[in-house]
């Protein structure tokens, strides 16, 4: 299961967002460093298709694709050499698949911020420099130790290597994120399989969270997501009928925001659906049919004959297999068949 990481400076809103998230009760007082250990929730990824098939199939219950969020307490300047407890917080980070940058945008002088003042750019530059200089930190420690495998000649990589560091280095010395230098389409493998092995936080994929406010001005920051954070939190346990009501949106901000980390992380959902379930199942894009069979269960992948796919859209529209075998909407899809988000399928295993 891969994971998202909450992080920002102190009172940013992390822990609010974590505790409205998981619905988990962990601190979330105003002053900084409040978390230490770095809180985990399982959440439900929203996916309105699953109760949608449920319905035509009278499934017995509906299962959700998961995704974990961690808490990661509050980074400060300064963190790469210590402060604030920055290079455990740091670690803790690494342990992540992607980063949720919550930078606070709305003023409140009864929110205390470290820094005495809000800027939410200010903010995000502290940020992103302190995860550069931990992955700064790293390379220049891997260099030598290349260096000295050099002399031995057992790597025919290590050449390659040394000049991947240094190109990266000289990304983040001119302030730009690791994941800006890529080894081209085609490279070796087993020097792509290294590239991606060296784990840097900068090469994680990073979505820009807004924490606004309503009722307060909000400073101007190019953010991926808006959210207003304390808004959530006093309609969390609305249902969509009180929602519309009171003329909100019926999926709430927190769904959205799930979904895009979601979709961040180059996931989709395949879907199958039965007697006793409907279910989404979480599959990296790009992910063949048998490797998806095998998420379900390894021997799937390993025994995988054919797949019988139908579109969500389509498995709706003709109600269900039946009506789209009839329909001529049903396919059969081998080994090659790359799979698409929100196709329904059944899986045909050999023995």
């Amino acid at each position: 299961m891969l994971s998202v990481g909450l992080v920002g400076l102190p009172n940013a809103g992390k822990s609010t967002l974590f505790n409205l998230l998981t619905k988990r009760s962990v601190p979330a007082e105003n002053f900084p460093f409040c978390t230490i250990e770095p809180n985990s929730g399982i959440v439900e990824v929203p996916d309105k298709r699953v109760s949608e098939l449920a319905k035509i199939l009278k499934s017995e219950k509906e299962i959700y694709s998961p995704i974990e969020f961690k808490d990661i307490a509050g980074l400060v300047k300064n963190a790469s050499q210590g402060a604030g407890l920055g290079n455990q917080f740091l670690s803790h980070i690494k342990e992540t698949d992607m980063i949720l940058l919550v930078v606070r945008c709305f003023q409140n002088e009864n929110v205390i911020h470290v820094e005495n003042r809000v800027n939410p750019q200010e903010d995000e530059e502290i940020l992103l420099l302190e995860l550069m200089l931990a992955d700064q930190q790293v390379l220049e420690k891997t260099i030598p130790r290349l260096e000295k495998d050099l002399k031995s000649n057992k790597d025919r990589l290590l050449p390659d290597k040394i000049m991947i560091i240094e190109k990266i280095l000289e990304k983040i010395t001119k302030l730009e994120l690791a994941s800006t230098f890529q080894l081209p389409a085609g490279s070796d493998k087993d020097l792509l399989k290294w590239r991606s092995g060296l784990n840097l936080l900068t090469d994680k994929p990073i979505l820009r969270l807004a924490n606004i406010s309503s009722d307060t001005e909000n400073l101007e920051y190019q953010s991926d997501f808006d959210l207003d954070i304390f808004l959530e939190s006093t309609v969390a346990d609305m249902t969509e009928s009180e929602r519309e009501e009171l003329g909100l949106e019926t999926q709430t901000g927190l769904d959205k925001l799930i979904r895009a980390c979601y979709y961040k992380l180059n996931l989709g959902s395949f879907l199958t659906v039965g007697p006793k379930e409907s279910r989404s199942w979480t599959f990296k894009k790009g992910m063949t049919a048998p490797e998806c069979a095998g998420v379900i269960h390894t021997d799937f992948e390993k025994n995988f004959v054919k797949a019988e796919v139908v579109s969500f859209q389509d498995f709706i529209e003709t109600d269900g297999y039946k009506g789209a075998l009839e329909k001529g909407k049903l396919r059969i899809e081998g080994k090659e068949y790359i799979m698409q988000d929100g196709d329904v399928v059944e899986f045909k295993i050999g023995v």
